[in-house]
């Protein structure tokens, strides 16, 4: 999906389109989605999960990827700091071949 995102913000750019297409890469992040995925009642993310980020945080995180320039918002899986980041994926720009 990153992959594909990414050559989507390539090409929108290459268009000059004035919409954007960005990553947003989150580790856990404390949501309903725990009780949704284990099907049950309560999930306590102090107790069962060793790092995670709140709902406000990634919010927070989101709006930081919105207004910048980056095309990635990832959170680093060992040390949960979230980061700005170019493109990962390379991109083959084949319009412009054409």
């Amino acid at each position: 999906m990153s992959a594909f995102t990414e050559g989507l913000a390539h090409e929108l750019a290459a268009q000059g389109a004035k919409m954007k297409a960005k990553v947003l890469a989150p580790a856990a992040t404390e949501t309903e989605f725990a009780k949704r995925a284990f099907d049950v009642n309560e999930f306590d993310y102090h107790v069962t999960v060793p790092k995670f980020h709140t709902a406000k945080e990634m919010a927070e995180f989101l709006l930081a990827l919105y207004d910048s320039d980056k095309v990635v918002g990832i959170v680093d899986g060992y040390t949960y700091e979230f980061q700005l980041r170019d493109p990962i994926y390379p991109f083959a720009n084949w319009t412009a071949q054409k």
